[in-house]
């Protein structure tokens, strides 16, 4: 057998890359769907957040028997909310979502005031409605600012200083940057960068090998004097160079829509300028050539190419949903967590979103852990390609 040839190696990665560029509408569709992402996301956060600052703008005090608390009425009113006094059915539409909180107050409210003892005000929320927070969130801090005001005029009107009944002063002081709030909410972005990873390759990897054995153009390949790790090479850095432009372009998509989108202006203040783009690529590019071998490497193993789209897309779909975890995870994340792959890629675009710093190690993980990945998965889609029963069909 002769010796492993790069000349030979890059001419099947440019003829497997002019292959996959012929078919120009597959290869265009696959890059507009991960390019519009990025500005679908963000346009999408963009319109959620505006809504909900302006529901919590114009937030609307649906009272109950607001006869018997004039003084609590008027509160609200120069607060801001403005009043619907005396709402109908009004547990009924709280639990249908038509009102996000009723206040209902006590018919023995003022009474209750005159003699000193605690006036009841019920407030009626539906917690499962995520959308109702800020509103709910908004009436209960007025209610307890009013609560505030009246204790301590009685304290006055007694002679005692208001600060009596508060021997602790609590402070609260956000260590968080403009950058790590603003990451907090476009978190999501480190997800459809990875996705875009994910999903960029696999049409290309599906065309190159199962595709291919279909259409039963690998043995007459075979025949010449390239060999299958040769051919294995050349088809990964093809199908490589796909997928890092699919991920440029998504990146790219997310910088754009950034420029335009004015997330500062709804008090999201976010910042994703060159030196991002430049952390997101040096976790990236290492993961656009990772993902494509190990795609290579189990699309080899399908008998036809639905089997191998099927696996290929469940298996994508799975390892998509890793970070997840971490989004949800409420605890510390251990040591050994940068190392996993997808993971480890989404913990550090996610400091990289923060502006914080990353330890050498963790780079060190972000290029070792895919090279290594690299090189196993190339390994066994060599051997796979020089199977007989496998290049068959069989």
């Amino acid at each position: 057998m002769s010796a492993f040839s790069f000349t030979r190696m890059v001419t099947v990665a440019r003829k497997e890359l002019f292959d996959l560029l012929r078919d120009r509408k597959s290869i265009f569709w696959a890059l507009f769907a991960v390019s519009i992402s990025g500005p679908i996301v963000v346009g999408l956060l963009y319109f959620i957040t505006k809504t909900v600052s302006e529901r919590v703008e114009k937030t609307t005090a649906p009272i109950v028997n607001t006869q018997f608390a004039p003084d609590l009425v008027r509160h609200l009113e120069r607060r801001g909310i403005k009043i619907d006094a005396e709402p109908k059915n009004y547990r009924e539409r709280v639990k249908l979502g038509e009102l996000d909180a009723v206040i209902e107050i006590d018919p023995d409210f003022a009474k209750a005031l005159a003699e000193g003892r605690p006036a009841k005000i019920t407030l009626f929320t539906e917690s499962s409605r995520d959308r109702s927070a800020p509103i709910v969130s908004k009436l209960s801090r007025e209610l307890q600012r009013y609560s505030d005001t009246i204790g301590n005029e009685r304290m006055i009107l007694r002679g005692v200083a208001p600060a009596v009944a508060r021997p602790l002063q609590i402070e609260e002081f956000d260590l968080a940057t403009p950058e790590q709030r603003g990451a907090r909410l476009l978190q999501i972005m480190s997800f459809y960068a990875l996705f875009a990873g994910l999903m960029g390759a696999i049409a290309a990897a599906l065309d190159v090998t199962a595709g291919e054995r279909e259409r039963q153009t690998l043995e007459p390949l075979l025949t010449t004097p390239v060999t299958a790790s040769e051919l294995a090479v050349g088809k990964w850095l093809a199908v490589s160079a796909v997928n890092l432009l699919a991920v440029t372009t998504s990146l790219i998509g997310f910088l754009i829509a950034l420029k335009f989108v004015p997330l500062a202006k709804l008090g999201v203040p976010f910042n994703f300028g060159v030196q991002e783009f430049a952390g997101f690529m040096a976790v990236l590019i290492p993961f656009a050539f990772l993902v494509p071998a190990v795609f290579l490497a189990a699309g080899s193993a399908a008998r036809t190419a639905k089997e191998a789209q099927s696996s290929l897309g469940m298996g994508a779909s799975l390892v998509g949903m890793l970070p997840l975890i971490s989004f949800i995870r409420q605890t510390q994340p251990p040591w050994w967590d940068v190392w996993v792959p997808v993971n480890g890629q989404y913990a550090v675009l996610s400091k990289v979103l923060r502006s914080e710093h990353i330890p050498p190690l963790d780079w060190v993980a972000m290029w070792v852990i895919p090279i290594v990945g690299v090189v196993i998965a190339l390994m066994i889609f060599s051997r796979r390609l020089g199977n007989e029963k496998l290049l068959a069909g069989r």
